[in-house]
């Protein structure tokens, strides 16, 4: 086996198969359009009352939130692109590239999502501890759209950890097992 066969995957060893090619684009449409839906409910999800305004720029955790579901959503868009657009031979260094992206993205909306559940939560439940009441008595629009938004996010986390397990499948497949 020469040096290009190392790096340079044959196609008939690992041409994608038309079913996994579309289960995997379709997952990362899907992640797309819930990811975009999420951050134009929270963009948009402000409110003004006799006790003031809010907005999720007044939050750092809903800022975080728009920020990863953003760039999920992009993300999204272009590996489905990639995934449409690839050709034959498949690299291993392309292989690992999605396996790595598709890994940071799914922790970075894990962890938006975990972050805004938490903000979400104080702000419906308060605590009492430190005599913080609920906000959401006040400002229910708002704290439901939240909500709305971060359940969306972790639909988006899951749909993510499915495609982290497709692309770790497809690139730790491709290696012989250690022999012994």
């Amino acid at each position: 086996m020469d040096k290009t066969d190392q790096n340079v995957i044959d196609c008939s060893a690992l041409e994608l198969n038309r079913t996994e090619r579309t289960v995997e684009t379709v997952l990362r449409v899907a992640s797309m359009a819930l990811s975009i839906a999420s951050l134009v409910i929270m963009i948009k999800n402000s409110v003004s009352n006799d006790f003031g305004s809010l907005s999720y720029s007044n939050l750092g955790a809903f800022k975080y939130l728009v920020t990863a579901n953003g760039v999920c959503a992009t993300y999204s868009l272009l590996s489905a692109i990639f995934l449409i657009a690839i050709t034959c031979p498949i690299s291993k260094l392309r292989l690992w590239t999605l396996f790595l992206l598709d890994q940071g993205v799914t922790y970075a909306v894990l962890a938006a999502g975990a972050v805004s559940a938490e903000t979400v939560y104080l702000a419906y439940k308060g605590n009492l501890n430190i005599t913080w009441s609920s906000a959401c008595d006040y400002y229910g629009i708002f704290c439901h759209k939240a909500l709305v938004s971060v359940i969306l996010t972790f639909l988006v986390s899951v749909l993510y950890v499915s495609l982290s397990f497709i692309s770790s499948y497809r690139l730790f497949s491709r290696y012989e097992t250690p022999k012994q």
